[in-house]
């Protein structure tokens, strides 16, 4: 790679860094359920409260934090999944990486690139999936351990693109709504295993 394209991959990871800030600050400002809202049986909960109803709630806010760290609209990507339009079915790949929740591209490079390509012919400048650590479980419905299971698939996921070469920078961001004892590992600035960067957005801090 060029120096020019490094130092754009890297603009994209600190720009991603600063969206995780950013969120994490307001997060910390979100009003909670003045009475939580359960079912009548107590077996469903709400999340936190009214401002993030689901995990597409969180991958919406943080677009808009990108947004507003300098990520131009139009190359934020939801839903992003690595059709044969782009790129070439890799027979006898043990890799198939399914949709991802947000990719970054800029269409700069979009545009200047032929499709389809090989798998790892082109790179996203980065790829990222969510997941909402609710505290549901607090109220007496569901168990915390389902999300910690959760999260270390969507890391397999992640992982899945980056070592097929369909991304550049990898991460898995955790809304996290109330302390849910996580790995240790997963606060680390970079995962040396697994290439992907785990980012803990904790609200209750």
């Amino acid at each position: 790679m060029t120096p020019e394209a490094d130092a754009a991959l890297e603009r994209t990871r600190q720009a991603v860094e600063d969206a995780c800030q950013a969120t994490t600050s307001w997060l910390s400002q979100l009003p909670e359920w003045p009475h939580h809202p359960t079912n009548a049986s107590g077996t469903v909960s709400s999340h936190y409260g009214p401002t993030i109803l689901s995990e597409h709630d969180c991958v919406m806010q943080f677009a808009r934090h990108l947004n507003e760290v300098g990520v131009s609209w139009e190359d934020i990507h939801l839903e992003f999944s690595p059709g044969q339009w782009m790129f070439e079915k890799a027979e006898g790949s043990e890799l198939h990486p399914k949709r991802i929740d947000l990719a970054l591209v800029s269409r700069e490079r979009l545009l200047s690139a032929s499709f389809p390509t090989h798998l790892g012919g082109f790179r996203f400048d980065a790829v990222i999936e969510f997941a909402l650590a609710s505290n549901y479980w607090k109220f007496g419905a569901g168990n915390k351990q389902v999300i910690t299971s959760k999260i270390a698939g969507d890391i397999t996921k992640v992982q899945e693109y980056l070592d097929s070469g369909l991304a550049a920078n990898g991460f898995v961001i955790v809304v996290e709504e109330t302390d849910h004892g996580f790995p240790a590992a997963w606060d680390e600035p970079l995962d040396q295993e697994t290439g992907v960067r785990t980012r803990v957005l904790r609200r209750w801090r």
